[in-house]
């Protein structure tokens, strides 16, 4: 029987990327309870034919070593990359969620890094449609909470940025966006269906990246249907085949995003198409599945074979 173990640091954080994957590995596609274990990373484990190692965006876990076959995936390298160097150097397969990362690490040495680039997760990410038959609807505000009441909505974490050039003040350019639009929403400390109903509630979705990472909440607001307004310079969005102006709003610098912005809310019917089509590209080929499903056979992992073996 073909079997699974993932290992992910929970005691800071429950609800990061590591959290979004098990959810995909187990419910999407299919390994169930009995095909893929979730465990700490301490002591000893039981066998398995491939460890998973998620980034948990701590810096101090450098004492414990994963078994053999495993993988690491480093969510942080634009945050903290001498670390997650020295930890990519134990793992037989390296994953970075930075485009950045991954062409570094194979400078210094990794030569197998592979770009392995954030995703959206259907579920929780719901949209419209799929939250008004929520079995806890009423739990998350009921059907009439769910119209287009606000004209912005960003959820996320406020932090003041090294002083170093390539960093972005997200303070500063909320400020600015808040100020030219009072009629918004700012959530922090908000997940999973939590945050998809700020998201649905709101004509645009705002996104600003701490450095040049094409981050979570890029794919996080195209997967609850709202258009997205973002910042374009970050690394990876044509490769991965989204555009400006067809699946996103894009804006470069304060200045263009009050200008996008405004466009976004002046042009309803526009900007519900871009919404749309952002929406169907990213769940179409963006899913945590579908990045799992490529981390699988990277490492070699028959996952179909051992979803079939423990269905048995």
């Amino acid at each position: 029987m073909s079997s699974l173990g993932l290992v992910y640091d929970a005691r800071i954080r429950n609800n990061g990327t590591a959290v979004l994957c098990w959810s995909a590995i187990k419910n999407e596609m299919g390994f169930g309870e009995t095909g893929v274990r979730r465990y700490e990373p301490h002591g000893e484990l039981p066998e398995h034919d491939l460890y998973l190692y998620i980034d948990d965006g701590r810096d101090d876990l450098e004492g414990w070593e994963c078994p053999h076959p495993c993988a690491f995936y480093a969510i942080d390298t634009h945050l903290g990359y001498d670390f997650r160097l020295r930890k990519a150097k134990e793992f037989d397969y390296v994953f970075t969620a930075q485009r950045g990362g991954a062409e570094k690490m194979r400078e210094d040495g990794i030569d197998n890094a592979t770009w392995l680039p954030l995703a959206c997760s259907p579920q929780p990410q719901h949209n419209l449609a799929e939250m008004l038959v929520h079995p806890e609807i009423e739990k998350l505000g009921g059907k009439e909470g769910l119209d287009k009441r606000y004209d912005f909505a960003f959820v996320g974490y406020m932090q003041d940025p090294p002083k170093e050039p390539g960093y972005h003040n997200r303070t500063d350019y909320l400020d600015t966006l808040f100020t030219a639009f009072p009629n918004s929403w700012l959530s922090f400390n908000v997940f999973f269906e939590d945050m998809a109903v700020r998201f649905i509630r709101a004509r645009l979705g705002f996104n600003i990246s701490v450095r040049n990472d094409l981050n979570m909440r890029f794919f996080e607001v195209l997967s609850t249907g709202t258009c997205l307004l973002t910042n374009t310079d970050v690394e990876g969005i044509e490769e991965l085949g989204f555009e400006e102006g067809i699946d996103f709003i894009g804006y470069d610098g304060e200045e263009d995003m009050i200008e996008r912005a405004k466009w976004g809310l002046e042009n309803p019917m526009e900007r519900e198409a871009i919404a749309q089509r952002g929406h169907e590209k990213v769940r179409a080929h963006h899913t945590y599945s579908h990045r799992m499903t490529k981390l699988f056979e990277t490492c070699g992992f028959d996952w179909q074979k051992a979803v079939e073996s423990n269905g048995k």
